[in-house]
C-alpha cells in the first residue's frame, strides 16, 4: 500500500473512532443524568405542591363539581378530591389516631396519621384560612388519603404531606 492509500484508511479509522467514543459518552452522560436528576417529581393538586418519589404518578378522575383523582407509585395510591365539598376529619379516636393541625403559610394543615395504617386511613386535608371566613357558602380545600400501609410507606407519605408547599 502507498503512503496515501495509508493516509486516507487512517483518516477514515480516525472519523469513525471519534463518533463511536461520542456516541459512548453523550450515552454515559444521559444515564447518569437520568438516575441522579430525576428523583422527585413534583406534583400540583389546586394550590398546593407535592414532592413525590419519582415513581409516582397523577392520574385524574371524573369529578363532577370538583377536580379528583389518584397519586400512585411504589405499590401506594393516595386518593385525592379538591373541591368546595371536603372538610377536616372530625371525632376520630385519639386511641385510633394522632391529628396533627397546623397552619402553612396561611393555610389549614390537618394531618391524620393512624395507629394502624393497615387498617385505617391516613389523610392530609388543607385550604386556605381567609377563604373559609370570607365565603359563608364554602371553599376549595384538598383532602388526600390512602389505607393498607406498611409502616414505612406512612412515614413516606407523612413525610409528603409535611413538605407540602402553598402555590398562592
Amino acid at each position: 500500500m502507498e503512503n496515501a492509500e495509508k493516509h486516507r484508511i487512517m483518516k477514515q479509522l480516525l472519523k469513525y473512532l471519534t463518533i463511536i467514543v461520542l456516541l459512548l459518552i453523550t450515552g454515559c452522560k444521559s444515564d447518569y443524568e437520568d438516575e441522579n436528576s430525576n428523583e422527585i417529581n413534583t406534583i400540583e393538586i389546586g394550590a398546593y405542591k407535592f414532592e413525590f418519589p419519582n415513581e409516582f404518578e397523577l392520574t385524574e378522575g371524573q369529578g363532577i363539581d370538583s377536580y379528583v383523582g389518584t397519586v400512585a407509585g411504589s405499590g401506594i395510591s393516595l386518593s385525592f378530591d379538591f373541591g368546595w365539598y371536603t372538610s377536616p376529619a372530625t371525632n376520630l379516636s385519639p386511641d385510633d389516631y394522632e391529628i396533627i393541625e397546623d397552619n402553612v403559610d396561611g393555610h389549614f394543615r390537618q394531618i391524620v396519621r393512624p395507629v394502624n395504617p393497615e387498617f385505617n386511613y391516613t389523610r392530609i386535608h388543607l385550604y386556605k384560612v381567609s377563604d373559609s371566613i370570607n365565603s359563608p357558602y364554602g371553599y376549595n380545600s384538598l383532602t388526600m388519603s390512602t389505607n393498607n400501609l406498611t409502616l414505612a410507606e406512612q412515614e413516606l407519605v407523612i413525610n409528603i404531606f409535611n413538605l407540602v408547599t402553598v402555590m398562592d
